[in-house]
């Protein structure tokens, strides 16, 4: 019966919604035209590590986070302008397939809520970045050829509470 009156209770991690929120955001926003449409998976968010027992102040104004779908790691920082709501999302696109290439002239879209903020393409060595103000419910689009389409959710913010 406890267990019962606690998952009343339960709400699933703000990332976890957020994910699925920028998933369906993008089926809306882009319709890939051939290939699959893929949800990168969230492998590390430095704003989720533990703080070292006995240290202090080792809080990072910037946020790293690396994603995976398939051999494809997406490698993001969100850096923060000192003083405004701006923010810089920097990131690189890598094949683990194909370490040696770099996975250049891939079309990235930020879209917000569904709708293009900006778009871009990587450079020779797969990196992008972005410069834009501090939004909810973002997400970064690869279009990879007519293959396949990966979408990345941004998480909001520099916490963990996000």
């Amino acid at each position: 019966m406890q267990l019962a009156n606690r998952e009343r209770s339960y709400e699933p991690p703000i990332w976890a919604v957020q994910a699925v929120k920028a998933s369906f955001g993008a089926r809306q926003g882009i319709a890939p035209e051939k290939g699959i449409l893929e949800l990168a998976k969230l492998l590390f968010d430095s704003a989720l590590q533990p703080a070292l027992a006995g240290v202090r102040g080792t809080a990072s104004i910037s946020r790293q986070l690396l994603y995976k779908a398939g051999s494809v790691r997406i490698d993001m920082r969100m850096q923060p302008k000192p003083g405004s709501d701006s923010m810089v999302l920097m990131g690189q696109l890598m094949d683990s397939a194909s370490p040696d290439h770099g996975m250049s002239g891939i079309t990235v879209s930020l879209l917000c809520k569904g709708n293009t903020v900006s778009r871009g393409c990587t450079n020779d060595v797969g990196e992008f970045d972005f410069g834009m103000t501090a939004q909810s419910q973002l997400q970064l689009v690869f279009g990879i050829g007519d293959r396949r389409t990966i979408v990345v959710p941004v998480p909001d913010g520099d916490s963990a509470s996000d």
